[in-house]
């Protein structure tokens, strides 16, 4: 991972825990305790790295979550529950 997906990592808001089986539908959001100006940091980061943006969202899945597909347009991580 570089150091920019680390940097993004820190805004976004921790998915929750899934404890059944299936697929599921994420908002990727920011990160609850960010100020005004960090929100704004959030989407600037969001739009002018996209690919680095949903990187840095996928790492955030836990181990036993596998990764489907990213909706950048509406800001939506898709995945399925092992």
């Amino acid at each position: 991972m570089n150091m920019l997906q680390d940097y993004i990592r820190e805004f976004i808001n921790p998915f929750p825990n899934r404890y059944t089986r299936g697929q599921y539908e994420i908002r990727v959001l920011p990160h609850d305790d960010l100020d005004y100006d960090g929100v704004e940091k959030f989407w600037r980061l969001f739009k002018k790295f996209p690919n680095d943006f949903a990187a840095a969202a996928v790492s955030l899945l836990p181990d036993d979550v596998e990764f489907i597909q990213y909706d950048h347009l509406n800001n939506i991580l898709f995945a399925n529950k092992l």
